[in-house]
């Protein structure tokens, strides 16, 4: 980065029309973070296009995906041939990539340099649930109450049939 003192700016998440609802716990609890501080299941909001660039006024603001994703942080593939890789047209100058998303929920990848900033949702739950990212959307339970409460408190539906480990207190008479 140069040394143009960048501040950011992060507007009201969009609501209607094609943007996908968030939860209000969700928005209170983003963090800004770089693109190499994502772990995998953290939830992507937005990113600041522009920020690792020269020049500007020193202000960024935040631009909401319509689709908030599930992050699966992985090394960059130099020959891929998906559309958004392609477009990005990253150079060395961009620094190192992250590969944030492989196709889902998009049909491309999500490929970040490791310096950009990112409005992120950390994944937590210690329900013991399988923490492991599904191919695609249909591999989640959406209807159950224990299901959609799940996804309330941590961002993410359980699978179909899948039981938690809760440590329950012993009932006593």
């Amino acid at each position: 980065m140069t040394g143009i003192p960048y501040r950011i700016a992060i507007p009201p998440r969009p609501t209607g029309g094609d943007y996908a609802a968030v939860p209000a716990a969700d928005l209170t609890r983003a963090e800004v973070l770089r693109a190499d501080e994502v772990r995998l299941g953290d939830t992507i909001l937005a990113d600041f296009p522009g920020f690792h660039l020269p020049g500007g006024d020193g202000l960024v603001l935040a631009e909401h995906f319509t689709d908030p994703y599930w992050a699966t942080p992985q090394p960059t593939s130099p020959g891929c041939t998906c559309l958004p890789c392609q477009a990005a047209d990253w150079t060395a100058a961009d620094g190192p990539l992250i590969k944030l998303a492989e196709g889902f929920p998009w049909d491309g990848c999500d490929v970040q340099p490791a310096s950009a900033l990112l409005l992120v949702v950390r994944y937590r739950c210690s329900c013991g649930c399988n923490t492991t990212l599904a191919d695609d959307w249909s591999a989640y339970d959406w209807t159950s109450p224990a299901s959609v409460q799940h996804l309330l408190e941590t961002g993410r539906p359980l699978r179909p049939g899948e039981v938690l480990h809760a440590d329950l207190p012993t009932l006593t008479h």
